[in-house]
């Protein structure tokens, strides 16, 4: 077993190696929160979650969806990191994701301009462009959430939004594909509010952080 200053750096070695490595190096920070050695100082684990948030930025589709394998049934994992995951995360998952976020203070909703997401759906141009303009998120993350098959993301948006329930089944209806309409008008009612504008706040600054860099 390695000694907590070989496992350092290790880390720091993979940390150096750049994208090429940041599957290897979620997985080793993964493990090394899971089972925190009782030679590192508590206050250092703060770091490595902030830096394993920052790697589940970076990896690929398929790595994020195993890392949310990892923490699924964490229940001392980091909101943040977890909000990092939603979009890999599991149904189950997602939905215990959304009650934390709803276990917060009541958050503020954002402003989503609903009429204007149902004119570019109308139009059939770049959705997910559209919705990250109005929603103030990447463009690439506003593509994952048209992707998710379940409409959970797309709900969250629109709750966290404050958009009424018939904007958000127009959009629905007009971008998604058929066999998937139904469940996703349904996630309208199981999608928390409170946790929707909470966690849509969480991948705001997200964005915002990536744009300061």
């Amino acid at each position: 077993m390695r000694t907590a200053k070989e496992r350092l750096s290790h880390l720091l070695e993979l940390a150096a190696k750049g994208t090429a490595e940041r599957a290897a190096l979620a997985g080793e920070v993964a493990d090394l929160l899971h089972d925190w050695p009782s030679a590192y100082p508590a206050q250092m684990r703060a770091g490595f979650e902030a830096l394993l948030e920052k790697i589940a930025r970076e990896v690929d589709e398929p790595a994020r969806r195993a890392l949310a394998r990892r923490f699924e049934q964490s229940g001392d994992a980091p909101l943040s990191l977890l909000n990092e995951l939603f979009l890999a995360s599991s149904a189950t998952m997602q939905d215990d994701i959304l009650r934390r976020n709803d276990a917060h203070a009541a958050g503020v909703l954002a402003t989503i301009d609903g009429a204007m997401l149902v004119s570019a759906a109308r139009k059939r141009g770049d959705f997910p462009a559209a919705l990250a303009r109005a929603a103030r998120l990447s463009r690439a993350m506003a593509g994952e959430i048209m992707r998710d098959a379940s409409g959970r993301a797309l709900a969250v948006v629109a709750k966290g939004g404050g958009l009424e329930r018939p904007l958000h089944s127009a959009i629905c209806i007009l971008m998604l594909p058929a066999p998937n309409i139904f469940a996703a008008l349904t996630m309208f009612d199981r999608v928390p509010q409170n946790g929707a504008a909470h966690l849509l706040s969480a991948w705001r600054i997200r964005l915002d952080a990536s744009l300061a860099a």
